[in-house]
């Protein structure tokens, strides 16, 4: 079994941190740093915290290696966007095709799906416009 011992500064330093304002999941990860301390055990914390026990050994080794920055969520989760905003020909070329037939989204993301390769919805298309400021308020509303 593997079980988190903290030196007394670690532990004072977690409960600090916890009583702080802070993240509803750093608050999770905190406490099952304090309870294994205790001597619970991983598949206890587990379902304690409704998670894998890989989760849980994940938040042991990112304690062990990072500390309590180790603790956060780490960066480049969720859906990455359609369109990557620093291709510089993409965006002019969107832009350029939404100007050429502002009026019907539908067209626009035919025709760039068509000649760039990409695999777009209008409802894609529309958040990126949202991101590149121009202005929906005259587009139709596609369904």
């Amino acid at each position: 079994m593997r079980y988190i011992k903290l030196s007394e500064s670690e532990k004072l330093e977690l409960e600090k941190v916890y009583q702080m304002p802070f993240k509803h999941y750093l608050g999770n990860r905190i406490q099952c740093l304090l309870l294994s301390h205790q001597g619970y055990s991983v598949p206890q914390l587990s379902d304690i915290y409704s998670t894998q026990p890989r989760t849980i050994r994940n938040w042991f080794t990112r304690w062990e290696t990072s500390g309590l920055a180790g603790l956060n969520i780490l960066p480049g989760r969720g859906l990455k966007p359609a369109i990557n905003m620093e291709d510089s020909f993409l965006v002019e070329a969107i832009i350029k095709e939404v100007r050429e037939e502002p009026q019907n989204l539908s067209n626009v993301f035919a025709i760039l799906n068509a000649k760039l390769g990409l695999n777009l919805s209008v409802g894609q298309l529309r958040q990126f416009l949202k991101k590149v400021e121009i202005q929906l308020a005259s587009f139709p509303q596609m369904h």
